[in-house]
């Protein structure tokens, strides 16, 4: 067994991990990051390998090796998910992903007080573990700041310290600056959907995405390759942590990276104190870094599984665990579609990023009057030209035929034929509520491959707040569809209850030690030299994605560490 000292160690080089490497590391702190995957460069992604990278998912975790189960309930037996959207290698799932990057807005972070003050508190439902934030959009706007500049964020202002302006998202929290990059060239489909919502009196505006739309600290603008979901750029333009928080950790010369690895264990003394970690190599050996501070910054299912596997006599019911709230309030977006296709006019599928579409604000969070409609909160809506970065036969597989038209043979064949270039797709990313049991444990019955337990997800959507808000903003999308002037306009099929994208919460932030797990830093509230970061720590969700929020968290946290806790180390209030 192997035994390696720093002061700081890193499990889970990703959207929060590498940002707080490059930053302890540029305040003098030694470093090490442990990594499941490898890490990659750019020129892994030159050609564009769909059976790679799209068919083989290289990029995420292998849903036989490393496997979480999810049930609908405690009643039934769990079943493995069949797909993983979440990162598998040095800069995690920002090297793959879209690359949308939202600020939340201001009543994201007081969701509860919110809703009480305009509805009630019979407005929340019933179970619901609905909760502020322990702070607030003002306290994060410095860091969403520097987190668009220094990764390098495309879009367009909607509100300049409180001036609304047309093109941009007039919903926006207010901003102290324009984005350091104008938004991306639109595409057909957002054309058409500017142009259908401004018909209807929305408020249309492109999506802001870390993509370069022109030259930037040395790295190329997009190319419109259209290879972008589930590959890595093969040009750099896609602000991924890969190639920009990574090379400054590097520069540093305080930061080490250990590709390969798998954390099994945190360690610990008799006080409770972390000491360390438990990991194992990629040649399968059994090694130990001993550090006076630990970050745990992997996705969701790894944080919460590493503090309930790491049971000690003062946390029998897993590491920093007292107050029993690991695992709790589990939250994933679910998509309602809807299909528009067009017989006059093809959209052009083959160019652009997913994420060069445009958005509506108008129906997200608390932006309309809820008042008789039977649920709170809403949704962010977005149009795009249905998955089609997937390749022809994944965009194929992603668009559900109208009723009436066939799955297979022949009818579905000149379906295809017909529509495959002539289509779009509009989609509702909706905020559903955590409840406290939506949840995440460990799996009595699975195991990976290092033989721990796996992760296993107890979540249902299908709840009446939920049900209704999908209606509600299934309805939105038909009318969209309708007014960007397409032949025939049909909703695609709503899965099971399982969750969807952009899983949240598990270690949820807090005001109080008995309800939370971590403070508004990412700080333990059991172990002080314990911070967790990533959206596992999201008290609520929004219709937005968590990325750009994840990293402004990373900034306030590596802030935290570096200007309070190195000189004074305990608990930060």
């Amino acid at each position: 067994m192997a035994t390696e000292k720093t002061e700081v160690v890193i499990v889970g080089v990703g959207a929060a991990g590498g940002i707080l490497a490059a930053e302890l590391g540029k305040a003098g702190m030694k470093v090490i990051g442990l990594e499941r995957g490898p890490r990659l460069a750019t020129s892994d992604f030159t050609p564009h390998d769909e059976l790679r990278y799209f068919e083989r998912q290289e990029l995420r975790p292998s849903v036989k090796r490393q496997p979480v189960t999810w049930r609908p309930n405690t009643n039934a037996r769990a079943k493995p998910l069949p797909v993983l959207n979440y990162g598998n290698q040095a800069g995690g799932g920002t090297v793959h992903y879209g690359a949308v990057s939202w600020r939340f807005h201001e009543d994201d972070f007081r969701a509860r007080s919110r809703t009480i003050e305009r509805y009630g508190v019979s407005a929340i439902p019933e179970g619901s573990s609905l909760a502020d934030w322990p702070l607030t959009y003002g306290d994060l706007e410095p860091y969403y700041d520097r987190a668009e500049y220094d990764l390098g964020v495309s879009g367009k202002a909607g509100n300049l310290e409180g001036r609304r302006i047309e093109g941009g998202n007039i919903f926006e929290a207010p901003r102290r600056r324009e984005y350091p990059l104008p938004a991306l060239l639109p595409d057909q489909s957002g054309v058409l959907f500017e142009a259908g919502a401004r018909k209807l009196g929305y408020h249309p505006f492109s999506t802001p995405r870390a993509i370069l739309s022109q030259p930037y600290q040395g790295r190329p603008g997009c190319t419109y390759c259209g290879f972008c979901q589930a590959f890595g750029c093969h040009v750099g333009a896609k602000s991924s942590i890969l190639v920009t928080k990574l090379p400054e950790a590097d520069k540093t010369g305080n930061f080490q990276l250990r590709t390969g690895t798998m954390c099994y264990r945190l360690n610990s003394d008799n006080s409770g104190r972390a000491t360390g970690v438990a990991y194992y190599g990629p040649d399968g050996s059994d090694n130990t870094i001993e550090a006076d501070l630990v970050i745990l910054a992997p996705f969701i299912y790894d944080n919460t599984r590493l503090l309930l596997v790491s049971k000690t006599a003062k946390f029998p019911n897993g590491f920093a665990n007292s107050s029993g709230q690991v695992g709790k309030h589990l939250m994933a977006h679910i998509t309602p579609r809807v299909f528009a296709t067009f017989d006059d006019r093809f959209v052009n599928i083959y160019m652009g990023p997913s994420a060069q579409k445009h958005s509506l604000d108008d129906f997200n969070a608390d932006n309309f009057d809820h008042s008789g409609l039977g649920f709170i909160r809403g949704a962010q809506i977005s149009v795009s030209p249905a998955d089609l970065e997937a390749g022809p036969i994944g965009a194929a597989m992603s668009m559900d035929p109208p009723p009436g038209t066939p799955r297979w043979g022949a009818g579905y064949r000149d379906f295809l034929a017909k529509y495959f270039a002539r289509h779009a797709a509009i989609v509702a990313q909706t905020e559903n509520l955590p409840y406290a049991d939506q949840m995440i444990d460990l799996d009595p019955d699975v195991r990976d491959q290092w033989g721990l337990p796996a992760p296993r997800l107890t979540y249902d959507w299908r709840r009446e707040n939920e049900i209704t808000r999908v209606e509600f903003m299934a309805r939105k999308l038909e009318e969209l569809g309708r007014a960007m002037g397409a032949t025939r306009v049909w909703r695609g099929r709503m899965g099971p209850g399982a969750p969807g994208a952009h899983h949240e919460g598990g270690t949820r932030m807090g005001t109080d030690p008995a309800t939370s797990v971590v403070n508004r830093f990412g700080q333990s509230w059991d172990v002080p030299n314990l911070f967790i970061v990533g959206s596992s720590t999201f008290p609520s969700m929004t219709g937005f994605n968590p990325t750009l929020t994840i990293q402004a968290l990373a900034y306030m946290s590596a802030d935290a560490i570096v200007k309070r806790y190195q000189s004074n180390p305990g608990p930060l209030v």
